[in-house]
């Protein structure tokens, strides 16, 4: 069994290697991972972001963060250029964000993802919290990484339950990274490909956690966090928030 923090923390750095320099990034609620995967990002790896937060701050100076129990907290505003989420949402219809999370309850193989119900919409067994914009968003921003902290087949399913937001009538990159694996959607064979293993997983232990039918590609191995890293996450996660997705 995998320790929690190494999982948490392999994964923060797997996604902060998949940014770019230069590009104009929004980190949405309950979104540890991605939040801490930007500042790993900006801070060690060098790149130029310009970060956009559902707490509506704008650029905040990163190394001053410490992890409170949302990523919307209203205090992370204080640490950037206040810029309302509404007009983010501008932006995106504008071409102007060029990565966005989203941490779906499901995601199937044709990029349709959940966040509504499970079960019937009329009866559902649960209720979630609904998709926010989104349906909008998703098959309009650049590049959309979806994160998964539980692969599964409760997860990554054959079908959705219910198609809160979909990708798969755009043209744009979408990417889904897990706790075992990370995923690139190949829109000239409308799968799923598998691109990348954490050292802990193989090709049969996605096969077995999956519902959905995926392409195995050129698969690398993503690298553990250095000691750097590490470290910084620990400096702005002190309470360890982070390992609340991964249990």
């Amino acid at each position: 069994m995998v320790d929690a923090r190494e999982v948490a923390d392999h994964m923060i750095v797997s996604i902060a290697s998949m940014l770019r320099d230069g590009e104009r990034i929004f980190i949405g609620l309950n979104s540890y991972v991605p939040l801490l995967a930007a500042a790993v990002a900006r801070i060690i790896h060098g790149k130029r972001l310009s970060i956009y937060t559902v707490a509506e701050a704008h650029n905040p100076e990163l190394e001053r963060i410490r992890l409170k129990q949302s990523t919307g907290d209203p205090a992370l505003a204080a640490t950037g250029t206040v810029f309302i989420t509404v007009e983010a949402f501008d932006l995106v219809q504008k071409g102007a964000i060029d990565v966005m999370f989203l941490g779906p309850v499901q995601v199937d193989g044709e990029t349709n993802i959940n966040l509504s119900v499970i079960g019937s919409y009329e009866k559902p067994r649960v209720r979630l919290t609904g998709g926010a914009a989104s349906a909008f968003i998703v098959p309009l921003i650049k590049r959309m990484i979806f994160w998964n902290t539980k692969h599964s087949k409760r997860g990554l399913v054959s079908r959705v339950d219910f198609v809160t937001a979909t990708a798969k009538n755009s043209d744009n990159e979408v990417w889904l990274c897990t706790n075992l694996c990370c995923f690139r959607y190949d829109r000239s064979i409308s799968k799923w490909v598998l691109e990348a293993l954490h050292p802990w997983a193989s090709v049969d232990d996605v096969r077995e956690n999956t519902g959905f039918e995926f392409v195995v590609g050129n698969v690398s191995a993503t690298r553990p966090p250095s000691e750097e890293e590490k470290a910084l996450i620990n400096t702005l996660d002190p309470d360890e928030l982070r390992l609340k997705a991964f249990y």
